[in-house]
C-alpha cells in the first residue's frame, strides 16, 4: 500500500513537473498583426538579410542597408551616384566591380512623407557607417575600403565621403580620419571630436579640434589606472601562488565614453578578474568614473571617482549623438545616463516570463515606450531559451507581452519617431515598403 502511495506521489510529481515545462513553452501576449505601410525604398529592394541602420537629423532619415547586386542591376543602381567614383583608385576604363556579383550598400533618404529616395550605393561587404555634427549639418560617410597611407610606416585610414546637404550629394574627403579603430566617435561641435582607441601602448583618448582632420592622443591608463602596473604585478603574483585557484584567471579592463556637452564628456572603466574555468563566473574588481573638461589651446584636464558602482557596458560599435538620452541595459536591468549627475540611474527591470526570471538581449527606447528582447530559462530547455518580447508606455513600471512574427523581426529596424510603433522592412512588388506595427 505504501509503494503504491509512493508510485502515486512519484507520477503526479513528475506530472506536475512536465506540466509545469509545457506551461513555460507556451508563448505570451498576442502576435502583431496589424500593420500599415508607411514608407517606401524607391530604388533597388535590400536583401532581406541586410544589415539595416536608420538615422535621423531633424526632418531628415537616412537609411543605410545592403544588397547583392550583378550587372542586372545597374540600372537601378545608376539612377543615383555611384560613390565608388568619388574615391581614389577607381578605374573607369576597367569593368565596373558593381557589373559583378558584390555586395553594395545602398543609401536611401526621407523627409518624412514616406518616400525614400535612392541618395547614392557604395561598395562594402563589412558596411559603412554615418557619423554626423550635432545639428546633422555635416554627414560623414565612412566607406569600407583603405586609404591609401601617407607614409609606409602609418596605418592608413578609411576613405570617408563627405555631404553638406544631409546627404543629396557627396565630396571625397581625404583630409578626414575616421572609422576603425576609433570607437564611440562623436561631434560634439563642428571642429571638436573625440573617440577611443585600443593602442599597443594603452587606451587612448582621441582628441580633434579640426573636424577629424588631426587627432592627438592622451593615454586613458595614466589618468585613471596610474596603480595598474603595481596591480596587475601583485595580480600575477598571487596567480603563481602555488595551490592557487586563480592561476590562469587574466586581468582586463574596459571603457565606455559619452558626451555631455561641447566641452564635457564622461567616461568609466572597470577591471575585470577573467576566468578560464568554466565553473566560475568573471568578476569585475573595481570600476572608475572619468570626468574630461575640453579646454581651447590646453590639454584636457580630468576628474576621476575610484570605486564607484559597477556601471552596463556600451555596444562595442555604439554611436552616440552629444544631446541624445543615453539607455543602456544590463542583465535584466535598464538604466539611464543621469548627465547632470554624472551617473547610472536604475529604471526597470525585465518581467519575469511564465515565473522565470528573464534577461534583456536588446532594447529600443522611444519618447513614448520603450520595447525590449528577453530570454528566460526553462525546464525543458535543451540548450534553448524562451524568447518574449515585452513594450511599456510608463517606463517599466508595467510590461505588455507580444509575439513577433519572424519575418517581422527580419526586417524589424527600431520605433518610429513618436516612439508608439515599430518599424519593419518588407517586400512587396519587388520593392522594399517600411510597415509600422503599433503598440496597443
Amino acid at each position: 500500500m505504501n509503494l503504491r502511495l509512493l508510485a502515486s506521489g512519484a507520477a503526479i510529481a513528475a506530472a506536475a513537473v512536465l506540466g509545469y515545462g509545457i506551461y513555460q513553452l507556451v508563448p505570451m501576449g498576442q502576435p502583431l498583426t496589424r500593420s500599415e505601410v508607411i514608407g517606401e525604398l524607391n530604388g533597388l529592394p535590400l536583401a532581406s538579410s541586410s544589415r539595416v541602420s536608420l538615422q535621423r537629423f531633424g526632418e531628415r532619415q537616412l537609411l543605410i542597408g545592403q544588397r547583392l547586386v550583378g550587372g542586372k542591376d545597374l540600372a537601378g543602381l545608376e539612377r543615383a551616384p555611384l560613390l565608388d567614383a568619388l574615391l581614389p583608385g577607381f578605374d573607369a576604363r576597367q569593368p565596373a566591380p558593381w557589373q559583378l556579383a558584390e555586395t553594395r550598400n545602398l543609401i536611401y533618404g526621407g523627409l518624412g512623407t514616406g518616400v525614400f529616395e535612392l541618395l547614392g550605393s557604395i561598395r562594402g561587404d563589412t558596411g559603412v557607417s554615418l557619423i554626423g555634427t550635432p545639428d546633422g549639418g555635416t554627414l560623414y560617410l565612412v566607406s569600407a575600403a583603405r586609404a591609401v597611407a601617407a607614409r609606409d610606416d602609418v596605418a592608413a585610414d578609411w576613405d570617408v565621403l563627405r555631404s553638406d546637404d544631409l546627404g543629396k550629394t557627396w565630396t571625397y574627403a581625404p583630409d578626414i580620419a575616421l572609422g576603425g579603430p576609433r570607437q564611440y566617435t562623436v561631434f560634439l561641435t563642428e571642429e571638436r571630436v573625440i573617440a577611443l582607441e585600443r593602442h599597443e601602448s594603452g587606451q587612448r583618448l582621441l582628441i580633434s579640434e579640426d573636424g577629424a582632420r588631426s587627432w592627438s592622443a592622451t593615454r586613458l591608463d595614466d589618468q585613471v589606472w596610474p596603480d595598474a602596473k603595481s596591480f596587475d604585478r601583485a595580480f600575477r603574483e598571487e596567480a603563481a601562488r602555488p595551490g592557487s585557484q586563480h592561476a590562469d584567471d587574466q586581468l582586463a579592463y574596459d571603457w565606455s565614453l559619452y558626451p555631455l556637452d561641447d566641452k564635457h564628456a564622461l567616461g568609466w572603466s572597470w577591471r575585470t578578474r577573467i576566468s578560464l574555468d568554466a565553473s566560475h563566473r568573471n568578476e569585475v574588481l573595481e570600476t572608475r568614473r572619468f570626468e574630461v573638461q575640453f579646454q581651447d589651446g590646453a590639454p584636457p584636464a580630468f576628474r576621476i571617482a575610484q570605486g564607484v558602482p559597477p556601471v552596463p557596458a556600451s555596444a562595442p560599435d555604439a554611436l552616440y549623438t552629444r544631446d541624445q538620452p543615453v539607455f543602456e541595459t544590463r542583465g535584466d536591468t535598464i538604466f539611464e545616463l543621469d548627465k547632470a549627475d554624472r551617473s547610472w540611474r536604475r529604471l526597470a527591470k525585465s518581467p519575469s516570463v511564465q515565473g522565470t526570471a528573464s534577461w534583456i538581449d536588446d532594447a529600443w527606447f522611444g519618447p513614448n515606450a520603450w520595447v525590449i528582447k528577453t530570454y528566460a530559462d526553462h525546464l525543458l530547455s535543451f540548450n534553448e531559451y524562451t524568447k518574449t518580447y515585452f513594450y511599456t508606455r510608463d517606463q517599466g513600471k508595467s510590461w505588455r507581452p507580444f509575439q513577433m512574427p519572424q519575418d517581422v523581426e527580419n526586417g524589424l529596424i527600431g520605433l518610429d519617431l513618436s516612439g508608439d510603433g515599430l518599424l519593419s522592412l518588407a517586400e512587396r512588388d519587388g520593392k522594399t515598403v517600411i510597415r509600422r506595427y503599433p503598440l496597443d
